[in-house]
């Protein structure tokens, strides 16, 4: 745990987060914990009069002048513990019965017993930012919270103002007995400007890697663990491309779609796409038990004449990634189920709205990839 400055309008130094933030769009590699009762994520922030259209992302719990000089503390910690992370999944879960979620941080600031600069009072609360790869949610728990006559606002707001909400309350003591999810005293929003993962997606687990924000980018040489046959060549390492397909000898910049390409390629929607301006393209590979029973029930219910049991899975997820140009975004993954013999691609598709003209909400297609011509013939 770490301790910000006793100074007047202080901040603590750039505190990076091992887990980037989402929020609304905008992918935080840093945040600042800012005496007067915010968070910030570009710059610190010294003032203490409340404005939330400040044209910067802010994360304002309590926002008005403190005092950590005559009292209180202001500390921080980015845990990753089992049983802090049990226990923040457990709340958003509660919270967020439709959303699918499994925390892998939680950032935790909190202003202890921290005095008001004038007219008394002191103020307890609690911001934590809980996340995964995909996922984003602010928990706010409210402790004592002192009368002021301080100007005062609770909050969150964006750079563009386009995500703003204010804590509808009159007085600051009102914070510690209000809700918006039922629970007195705590508050939760879901911050990272996603739509919700459709309930058929594979949820994010352990070891996701995001592909770095980059213009017809890809991601790094991935090894498999398991050979992966593809219509009689066997592959042990693939590229999750930025712009909506895989390969596997090199990775490809073309956003231009050309499945003629001289080579072996999956392609679950080839376009120009752009992660430097929102969402995220992660992949993993996995062997958990339960994420193979979910995909080897896939195959089986797609195609049930076919025995099989798969030994392995690669998730690659397009989560919200918009267009290079335009403003709509899209949704969807690929896995790759496969065990010693036999390969399956299942496709996932979210809210995708192509070439602006079809939209295909939570669809699933799924084929064996020995088939994958016959199967594309019949579309």
């Amino acid at each position: 745990m770490q301790v910000t400055p006793r100074l007047d309008n202080g901040s603590s130094e750039a505190i990076t987060l091992q887990q980037p933030f989402k929020f609304f769009g905008r992918t935080h590699n840093q945040t600042f914990v800012n005496n007067n009762g915010h968070l910030t994520f570009t710059e610190p922030l010294s003032d203490y009069i409340p404005l939330l259209n400040s044209e910067r992302d802010i994360v304002a719990p309590l926002w008005t002048h403190l005092d950590n000089r005559r009292g209180g503390t202001i500390s921080y910690r980015e845990d990753t513990s089992t049983a802090v992370l049990e226990l923040v999944t457990a709340a958003i879960d509660q919270y967020f019965p439709n959303i699918t979620f499994a925390a892998t941080s939680a950032f935790v600031a909190t202003w202890d017993s921290v005095p008001y600069q004038s007219g008394g009072g002191v103020a307890t609360f609690q911001v934590v930012f809980v996340s995964n790869v995909h996922r984003s949610f602010i928990l706010i728990n409210y402790g004592d919270i002192g009368e002021t006559e301080q100007m005062w606002l609770a909050g969150y707001n964006t750079l563009d103002s386009v995500h703003s909400f204010t804590v509808p309350v009159t007085s600051a003591p009102e914070l510690s007995s209000s809700s918006n999810i039922n629970v007195n005293g705590r508050r939760s929003f879901h911050v990272d400007g996603s739509p919700n993962l459709p309930t058929n997606f594979l949820a994010s687990g352990d070891g996701e890697i995001i592909n770095p924000p980059a213009e017809d980018g890809s991601s790094d040489v991935i090894f498999l663990q398991q050979p992966f046959k593809y219509f009689g060549r066997t592959y042990n390492q693939i590229f999750v491309n930025n712009n909506g397909y895989l390969t596997f000898t090199e990775p490809l910049s073309a956003y231009t779609p050309f499945l003629d390409s001289a080579r072996d390629i999956i392609a679950p929607l080839w376009t120009r796409l752009d992660n430097r301006r929102g969402g995220s393209i992660s992949y993993r590979k996995d062997t958990s038990t339960a994420v193979l029973a979910q995909v080897t029930a896939a195959v089986k219910e797609c195609f049930p004449n076919i025995p099989f049991a798969a030994t392995s899975a690669f998730v690659a997820t397009w989560d919200s990634v918009p267009y290079y140009n335009g403003g709509e975004v899209v949704t969807f993954q690929v896995v790759l189920a496969y065990n010693v013999h036999r390969s399956f691609i299942l496709i996932y598709y979210g809210d995708v709205e192509l070439c602006q003209i079809l939209p295909l909400h939570s669809v699933t297609i799924c084929f064996p990839s020995q088939q994958l011509q016959t199967f594309c013939s019949k579309l």
